[in-house]
């Protein structure tokens, strides 16, 4: 084999490795590719937490309005029934039972089970079950029901009202759509 030879073969042989070499430097990622990956997870998480939270915050407000309904239903079956309105708990209780926490704290409530406020002679006020929401009940021809956020709770929940109007024999139940304790009353 001449000289031209033999360097030709070295050059080919080493060029093979060269681009062996360059092929397997490219099968892993670069730290600019994983930045960018990072950055647009990053981002896109910064756009689902909120609505995220926002949802579970709903979904808390959702389940005093269904607890609400079932007041303000009870209030109407019990007028229905007695051709006068409840003004009290115990009345009531007659259609739905009133239970709740004793405090505004939810691990409290979580670890404590729930007070029965059935048999109370009053209307007033109790706290929901999870404890986020005080219940305040004002009875009458148009009995209402408010629903409002409270404790740690306060500033980031939705309220909900609820009323029934004896006279025309209507119920509403009203979901606030701004955070805060200031929860617009519902109107039969």
């Amino acid at each position: 084999m001449n000289m031209q030879a033999t360097l030709s073969l070295h050059l080919l042989k080493t060029l093979k490795k060269i681009s062996n070499k360059e092929t397997r430097l490219e099968q892993g990622f670069t730290l600019v590719e994983l930045i960018v990956v990072v950055v647009i997870i990053g981002v896109l998480s910064s756009i689902a937490i909120p609505s995220f939270m926002a949802s579970a915050d709903k979904a808390k407000q959702r389940e005093v309005s269904t607890l609400l309904g079932s007041y303000v239903k009870a209030a109407q079956a019990y007028y229905t029934e007695n051709s006068a309105w409840p003004t009290t708990r115990a009345e009531l209780s007659q259609f739905v039972s009133v239970i709740g926490c004793s405090t505004n704290n939810a691990a409290t409530c979580k670890a404590n089970a729930p007070v029965n406020y059935s048999g109370m002679t009053t209307a007033g006020s109790w706290y929901s079950q999870s404890g986020l929401y005080e219940i305040r009940w004002v009875p009458g021809a148009t009995s209402t029901f408010t629903a409002v956020p409270t404790g740690t709770f306060s500033a980031s929940g939705y309220g909900t009202s609820a009323c029934f109007n004896s006279a025309t024999g209507s119920t509403k139940v009203s979901d606030s759509v701004t955070k805060g304790t200031n929860v617009p009353a519902a109107t039969c």
